[in-house]
């Protein structure tokens, strides 16, 4: 009876699906990270490493995940589903046993056509078993795929280190100004990985006095899904449990556009290929599965970066540059030693779990004192453990995690996720970071970097009103109950964001968003010994219209924003981009072009804005001051076995500048451009 009731759906949408999935491709998964990625890094000041990430998704799209056999955390890789649509998936398979076609995806609540084309590559249905399949490593070495990337990436313009080494200052950078990096990868379906990675980054030496080789090096070995193993990882690795308040290294949740994910879904190991050279560990990690019951455990032992004086060091030298001698002279100073465990429960409306790691350095990390940070980690030990939960009950999804570091120092986070009717979801998070609260290792929703002092509410909420229409909001009140950096008083802060989307047909989209910020920090040319702090409001708007057509596609966006200071002028900000894509259908060959004109008075006024770049690499530079920027990118496919890209950007000042940076990176003149290339070897 359920086949029958599935004809008319499939001969309703046949066509449409067919269509959505023949047209729906990584690039357009890639503007979709584009538009997460540049809100996580205007929300963290930092860039979040999505390489990984990334490569997951063309991992998932070459072996698509079965919908009768994925479970919650491989579901949660496709980071466009909310933890109430995965669930939803879940229950409507629970309760049907089973899908019996792919378009049955329509009958799950909360899904809509928009994220069912985001599915189709990236799902599938089959009537193996793979997952019992015995180990067999001669097989998987010799059917396995292999890849290899070399990229090499140039600045034409010659920055103020290598005009120092040219004239014999010692302060200079000792090596080349190419910046190059070599990937291997072997791959068996969704089962064995081997990643190799050599970096050195331009101004670091290669075969010379301080690097006899590749100054970073980095290798992984990853086995998934055998009996009782559920993941085994020898080599480099991130970890991830919980809501991420004692550890989470892989890509977590955060405010985004994406209003109503706030539940950190990541959870286990995941093999490490970037070139970052910090955010990971080095060891083992171990994941066994048993029914209901799942155990991981890890080791790691690394040399970190350091200044370290009399046994101690002030901080972590986490660049992973080594272009000076003073750079060079942090390199691997100090050892860490790193072990810990997450025991977990896994029921069908249910998960609960406790983790601990402890973490010992073989120096003393003491940074200098100042009021904001005295309740910084002082030492060389550190234990931090937690209990993390995520339950359903009827429409509701609630989760959370408490942890504590030091055994007394707490930090809570909760939330819940539901939708009352099929097209309205959403979302209510409260966290509690406590000043003394410390670890290192976490990574969970907040305001600023780092997980300590802040208390806040968020609500998020995605609307589909109408056919055609979606909105997505959120509000966020925070407080900081203790100093922060460039803030001498405890003080708060309000969010507010909007998003109106718009599809009148499947090849337009119009988009609106405005985002209002309310917080403080100390006034601008205090003499006092304590700084008087006052408030800053910022709204900020984006329009932006995305249209394909044949071949080609356009993107037009006017970003434009208002930062008022108490007893100060406003300034502003604004940027203009156009955006054009070129897909070939009788040669392999894709071209994207843009070109950006921006005016911004102050640094505070900064946009970011996000760009295409070669494969795996993202960029999304902070412009400030006036000008324009262009970039021209290149793919070109010479057979099924080699891949070329080839990009060429520029960033013209036209604000009277002399000089761009400062110190060692300094450019003179007003312009500074990149040569990126990248060569893929596929066999």
């Amino acid at each position: 009876m359920k086949n029958f009731m599935l004809i008319p759906i499939f001969l309703c949408y046949n066509f449409l699906i067919i269509n959505a999935q023949s047209e729906t491709s990584l690039p357009e998964i890639e503007q979709f990270i584009a538009d997460v990625y540049e809100q996580y890094t205007e929300e963290s000041e930092a860039e979040p490493d999505f390489s990984i990430f990334y490569e997951e998704l063309i991992s998932l799209n070459q072996h698509p995940l079965d919908l009768n056999q994925a479970e919650r955390e491989e579901f949660s890789k496709m980071m466009f589903l909310s933890d109430i649509q995965i669930e939803n998936i879940l229950y409507y398979r629970y309760k049907a046993e089973r899908f019996y076609s792919i378009y049955e995806l329509m009958l799950v609540e909360g899904i809509d056509m928009t994220d069912i084309r985001r599915m189709l590559p990236f799902v599938t249905l089959t009537d193996s078993n793979e997952k019992d399949e015995r180990i067999d490593l001669n097989k998987y070495l010799k059917y396995g795929k292999n890849e290899v990337l070399i990229r090499t990436d140039f600045v034409p313009e010659l920055k103020e280190g290598y005009r120092l080494r040219n004239i014999g200052d010692s302060t200079g950078y000792l090596g080349s100004r190419i910046y190059n990096h070599l990937k291997y990868r072997h791959y068996y379906k969704e089962k064995l990985w081997l990643y190799i990675t050599a970096e050195k980054d331009a101004g670091e030496q290669l075969l010379e006095k301080f690097n006899k080789g590749y100054d970073f090096i980095s290798a992984s070995f990853q086995l998934k899904n055998h009996g009782f193993i559920k993941n085994l990882i020898f080599g480099d690795y991130q970890a991830n449990f919980g809501q991420g308040l004692v550890i989470s290294q892989a890509f977590s949740t955060g405010k985004s556009t994406m209003t109503t994910r706030v539940c950190d879904l990541n959870t286990g190991f995941k093999r490490y290929g970037s070139t970052n050279e910090f955010n990971f560990l080095r060891g083992m990690a171990l994941s066994l599965q048993h029914q209901q019951v799942s155990l991981h455990v890890f080791f790691s032992g690394r040399q970190l970066d350091g200044k370290v004086q009399h046994d101690m060091f002030p901080a972590f030298y986490q660049t992973g540059y080594h272009r000076t001698t003073d750079e060079i002279s942090k390199r691997n100073k100090v050892k860490q030693s790193l072990a810990g465990f997450n025991l977990a429960f896994n029921g069908i409306w249910y998960q609960i779990g406790v983790n601990s790691l402890i973490m010992k350095l073989d120096k003393k990390l003491n940074p200098i004192l100042y009021p904001y940070n005295i309740f910084y980690f002082r030492g060389d030990k550190q234990l931090v453990s937690g209990f993390h939960y995520r339950f359903r009950f009827h429409k509701f999804n609630f989760f959370g995690e408490a942890a504590l570091s030091g055994v007394k120092h707490p930090a809570l986070i909760c939330g819940l996720t539901f939708s009352p009717v099929s097209r309205v979801n959403l979302a209510l998070l409260y966290r509690y970071y406590a000043p003394e609260y410390e670890a290192l290792f976490a990574s969970a929703f907040s305001e600023k970097s780092g997980v300590n002092n802040e208390k806040g509410v968020y609500i998020g909420a995605e609307i589909l009103p109408v056919k055609k229409w979606k909105i997505a909001l959120y509000v966020d009140s925070y407080r900081f109950p203790w100093l922060r950096y460039g803030v001498d008083s405890p003080s708060n802060g309000m969010d507010y964001l909007l998003q109106l989307t718009y599809t009148p047909f499947r090849r337009l989209t119009l988009l609106y968003r405005t985002k209002y910020e309310q917080q403080f920090t100390n006034r601008s040319g205090s003499t006092q010994i304590t700084a008087l702090v006052s408030r800053n409001d910022k709204i900020a708007f984006r329009l932006q219209s995305v249209y394909e057509t044949g071949i080609f596609k356009f993107k037009q966006q006017i970003d434009a924003n208002i930062v008022h200071k108490q007893y100060l002028t406003s300034t502003y900000g604004i940027t203009a981009l156009q955006e054009v894509s070129v897909q070939f259908r009788k040669l392999p060959l894709k071209i994207d072009f843009s070109y950006l004109f921006f005016d911004i008075q102050k640094y505070d006024n900064r946009i970011y804005i996000y760009e295409k770049n070669i494969l795996y690499a993202f960029s999304i530079p902070a412009f400030s001051g006036e000008g324009s920027r262009y970039y021209v990118n290149f793919r070109y496919n010479i057979n099924n076995m080699i891949s070329c890209w080839l990009r060429y950007a520029t960033m013209l000042y036209m604000d009277g500048r002399e000089s761009i940076g400062s110190g060692n990176e300094m450019i003179h003149g007003n312009r500074k451009s990149e040569i990126n290339c990248l060569i893929r070897l596929k066999f």
